[in-house]
């Protein structure tokens, strides 16, 4: 089975449609989390990914955006961001990122945003957090998102161990692992483009990859939308 991994969409529609033209024919789409929040798109990413038929587990900004939780945790703008998103969506669409889970397992997978020990707001940015995570798992291999970096681990006898991600290289799926396929709609590792992964399940591999798209397009959807001028300016630098 062929999967797109995706997260962090972050209501980007126009980097989500280069995304899903790179990846061409996939048998599922999993999301890790945050689908919404900061960029100017939120109904029509959410019906796209829903049209596609993606599995997605909820993020603190869809929660925050669905219900209000969480939202003292997030800065100003990102709250401000966060609230219009709440006037911009439907109930229906409201009720739909409530219901999300947090925790989600599909083949020999376990998806979340942020970790197995806090599934909504745990960065895993060290060896020690992705072990703990890769231990609480009850499958061979985790999914995950909310760094918006691309990062890969593998479980030994010692802990947990960090490979330096490339674009495009293929890393084996033998051991216990830890997959974070970066952000697609608000990359933070300083390159603007897009991040995805994709998984082979029968090969057992998780390839990397990076996705152009019309940055600008995005930016002036932001500013049309009287969306925080931040979240327009740090695209084109993917901090």
């Amino acid at each position: 089975m062929r999967v797109g991994l995706l997260s962090d969409i972050h209501a980007n529609l126009v980097a989500l449609e280069a995304v899903l033209a790179s990846l061409g024919k996939v048998d599922a789409l999993w999301v890790t989390g945050d689908t919404v929040g900061y960029g100017p798109d939120p109904g029509d990413t959410l019906a796209l990914l829903r049209e596609r038929g993606a599995l997605l587990v909820q993020g603190n900004h869809d929660r925050a955006v669905a219900t209000g939780e969480g939202l003292e945790f997030f800065h100003d703008r990102a709250a401000e961001a966060a609230l219009l998103h709440q006037k911009w969506l439907s109930s229906e669409d409201r009720d739909a990122l409530a219901a999300l889970p947090t925790v989600a397992t599909a083949d020999r997978f376990t998806l979340c945003h942020g970790s197995l020990r806090d599934p909504l707001w745990e960065y895993v940015t060290t060896t020690r957090a992705a072990t703990a995570t890769l231990q609480l798992a009850a499958t061979d291999h985790c999914c995950n998102g909310h760094t918006h970096i691309p990062a890969f681990f593998h479980l030994t006898v010692t802990g947990a161990k960090a490979s330096h991600v490339a674009e495009g290289t293929a890393y084996g799926l033998e051991e216990r692992t830890l997959v974070n396929a970066g952000s697609v709609g608000q990359p933070r590792d300083g390159d603007p483009r897009a991040a995805y992964a994709v998984l082979d399940t029968d090969a057992r591999t998780v390839t990397f990859y990076r996705s152009p798209y019309q940055v600008a397009e995005t930016q002036r959807r932001i500013h049309a939308r009287g969306l925080p001028e931040m979240f327009a300016d740090r695209l084109a630098f993917g901090v």
